[in-house]
């Protein structure tokens, strides 16, 4: 088993959707403590522009955005499994629905709640993530309605635990788990914040079994040595071009990659995999040499580097 390196922090929902896979696998990992908020001199070295958390590290292949990173773990240590009876479609479209809808209005809940004690620099940052698209200090005036979504979404989450099961699809934990877990754990970090899940018991013991999984085995490291250990490999995968992918047409090809919710940096490099769930591109970095930068192909997209511009830093 390669070193698995999570460059994280601590309080990101999406770092501990990841963390729960890791502890089910039973995988040993380290931690690289990263920045909430730009900049971030020792990750974007490896990402290439993307500032986006959880990314995994192994050796120089860097896995961006957690429904890959979920992806790759599955693909290192199948057993025991994420897809538990033949339910990984379900499984990923459950975690989008999760990442894109269901944490959106966590967002908007916990904001209201601590919005007036947020730091301006984090508001700035959040801001600047979104791209044009709104302030992020207004998110508290969507407050109403994100309420009411998330009594709503808590309630589907009842009823699938409503007849005793201990995880959303039976006796075993699965991907539906974790992408599910990280926005409800997001409004239980703060005293008040998941008073909108109150009513919902089945909910709450799920989650505390969640809780209890803990974050298996962790070692912490220093964004440095995640950084030499880069420089010092070599990029182990490449040459995977399908012949019926709309956006790429041969290995090499100059592309651009970014996601299109928020966070809109392109990722210039050259194709090295295109393939239904991942696009990888090869890129050089003056700190760590050689790089290959994996992205999943759901809601990201593929360009020519031309053809898109740069949000704004």
């Amino acid at each position: 088993m390669p070193e698995l390196i999570l460059h994280q922090y601590d309080t990101s929902p999406f770092s501990e959707k990841i963390r729960k896979i890791l502890t089910h696998k039973r995988l040993s990992w380290r931690a690289v403590e990263q920045p909430t908020i730009m900049p971030k001199p020792q990750l974007l070295p490896l990402t290439g522009g993307y500032r986006r958390i959880p990314v995994l590290q192994i050796g120089a292949d860097i896995y961006c955005d957690s429904q890959l990173i979920a992806r790759v773990l599955e693909r290192l240590q199948p057993q025991p499994t994420i897809y538990p009876g033949g339910s990984e479609g379900v499984c990923h479209a459950t975690s989008l629905w999760a990442d894109r809808i269901f944490f959106f209005t966590t967002t908007v809940v916990l904001f209201d709640l601590i919005g007036a004690h947020v730091p301006k620099e984090f508001i700035e940052d959040r801001t600047k993530l979104m791209g044009g698209r709104g302030n992020f200090a207004d998110l508290p005036k969507q407050a109403p309605f994100a309420k009411a979504q998330c009594r709503a979404f808590g309630d589907m989450l009842e009823q699938q635990l409503a007849d005793g099961r201990a995880f959303l699809f039976g006796s075993e934990f699965s991907l539906a788990d974790a992408a599910c877990y990280h926005p409800v754990w997001f409004l239980r970090s703060v005293p008040g914040a998941a008073a909108v899940f109150d009513e919902f018991s089945a909910l709450n013991k799920w989650a505390d079994r969640l809780r209890e999984m803990g974050q298996g085995e962790r070692k912490d490291m220093d964004p440095a040595e995640a950084l030499k250990i880069a420089r010092e490999s070599t990029p182990t995968t490449g040459g995977d071009i399908d012949a019926r992918d709309p956006n790429v047409a041969k290995l090499g090809q100059r592309v651009a990659v970014m996601p299109d919710d928020y966070g809109f940096d392109p990722v210039e490099g050259e194709a090295v995999i295109a393939n239904k769930h991942e696009i990888a591109v090869r890129r050089t970095d003056p700190e760590v040499g050689v790089i290959a930068v994996h992205f999943p192909r759901a809601g990201f997209r593929v360009l020519t580097p031309s053809a898109q511009p740069r949000s704004p830093k």
